[in-house]
């Protein structure tokens, strides 16, 4: 199986080339017996801050479980989701989703602490699971007035200890202020509503989903006729999750395990992942290969790309991520790698997820969750540090798309949701802060 070579104190390079022939030689044969994947030049120890992020997944282990606040808004604009239902009447998306989400937060172990509340036209009234659970199910039959979006979001952040916990906000998000001028100052309005989370360095995470509704709709722009009645179609709904960034992170990787695709991540950041250059590819073996040398010495890799471009695979543990965030054409999109004083790039079709097989077949490869294979084709000074960073996308295509002037036709639309995460965009600097960023030092051997 693959292992990293530890790094001795520095030889003379005629002996360096011997020892890495005879390392090549070596791991083969480790290779050939428990991997059909080829060898390699020896990738070594990882780096000083490699070899700290490596022992990270111990640390994330016995990381403290979440705490976390569940907020139903549950006003008549709400009530269509949740009709109640029957043998023959079939859940809607949102009974279905949502219900999923409470029980999932109610029995996974990654939750210590769960309290639920449902938000009508006071503060936040604390309910049980059980009761909250009848709401979902369409066992409750009065509805609140409702409250508007910037009060309620400013309520649940004024709860004790509401910057330190994560808050789950479940709403259509409709805002009809009665003041008409409100609708100009939507972004004011929720930053202001917010507040706490520029202050507290927090992060919003924005799911958008729809759903089959039945009976009363109320659209935030009203005409004459102020309502109107649904026997099924789709509106949207969204899933808000705010709280420290790498809360945030983990209960979208652990806990919402059936978020739709429409996702929106504003200050999110997580833990500099546990990496380490590996010995073998553990890439598609079609992917073309250089012919550099690479080795490790002294704590970091030891190349010469003088003659022919260098290529090494990087194991990374990428769990704290969110789930649509560790699909390998969304880091390969967004990954960014840098080297001073020389060129580096990452491989195309190189990012994939390891296997439940590799990771329990080849203890090397246990800490991580996916690997990739960069390029270094250019190295000019002696030592460099070679950068890898996940920068935080801006708010996605799908806002627009799905935000709306005039919703008085019930559609995939929300009145001004673009002006809503607006608001929640200007709470942050720009650009965004990365979302991780790893460092591999490099030396020049030349």
């Amino acid at each position: 199986m693959p292992i990293p070579v530890s790094g001795p104190q520095p030889v003379p390079r005629y002996f360096r080339r011997f020892r890495l022939a005879g390392a090549i030689f070596s791991a083969a044969a480790l290779l050939s017996a428990c991997s059909a994947e080829p060898a390699e030049t020896t990738a070594g120890k990882p780096a000083k801050g490699a070899k700290a992020a490596a022992e990270a997944p111990a640390a994330a282990e016995a990381a403290a479980p979440l705490k976390v606040n569940v907020f139903l808004e549950y006003s008549g604009g709400m009530k269509g989701f949740v009709p109640r239902g029957g043998a023959d009447k079939p859940a809607t998306e949102f009974q279905r989703r949502i219900g999923a989400l409470i029980t999932e937060t109610q029995v996974s172990g990654a939750v210590a602490e769960r309290k639920y509340y449902l938000c009508e036209n006071a503060a936040p009234r604390p309910v049980k699971f059980e009761q909250l659970r009848d709401v979902v199910q369409g066992e409750v039959n009065e509805a609140a007035l409702g409250t508007e979006l910037p009060q309620m979001l400013e309520g649940i952040l004024a709860l004790p200890q509401a910057t330190e916990q994560v808050s789950v906000v479940i709403s259509d998000f409709i805002y009809g202020p009665a003041r008409k001028s409100d609708f100009s100052q939507l972004p004011n309005l929720i930053r202001t509503a917010i507040a706490p989370v520029s202050r507290q360095q927090l992060a919003v995470a924005v799911f958008g989903e729809t759903s089959r509704f039945y009976g009363s709709y109320f659209p935030a722009v009203k005409t004459p006729v102020q309502k109107r009645t649904l026997n099924g179609e789709k509106v949207p709904y969204y899933v808000w999750v705010i709280g420290p960034p790498a809360q945030v992170a983990r209960f979208a990787a652990e806990v919402f395990k059936n978020a739709p695709a429409q996702q929106a991540f504003f200050g999110l950041k997580t833990r500099t992942p546990a990496f380490a250059p590996l010995l073998t590819k553990l890439t598609d073996p079609k992917l073309k290969s250089s012919g550099g040398t690479v080795y490790g010495e002294n704590n970091g890799l030891t190349l010469n790309p003088s003659d022919d471009p260098v290529d090494f695979s990087l194991g990374l543990d990428l769990k704290e991520l969110p789930l649509a965030w560790q699909q390998p054409a969304f880091l390969a999109q967004h990954l960014l790698v840098r080297l001073p004083n020389g060129q580096a790039s990452l491989l195309p079709n190189s990012v994939r997820p390891l296997t439940d097989e590799e990771q329990s077949g080849q203890p090397v490869l246990a800490p991580y969750t996916h690997v990739l294979r960069l390029r270094v084709s250019k190295l000019a000074a002696p030592t460099a540090t070679l950068t890898l960073s996940l920068p935080a996308p801006e708010t996605p295509d799908w806002v627009a798309a799905w935000a709306t002037t005039n919703d008085n036709l019930p559609a995939p639309r929300t009145f001004g949701l673009d002006q809503v995460l607006a608001g929640v965009r200007q709470s942050y600097p720009s650009p965004l802060p990365a979302v991780f960023t790893v460092q591999l030092p490099l030396k020049n051997d030349k």
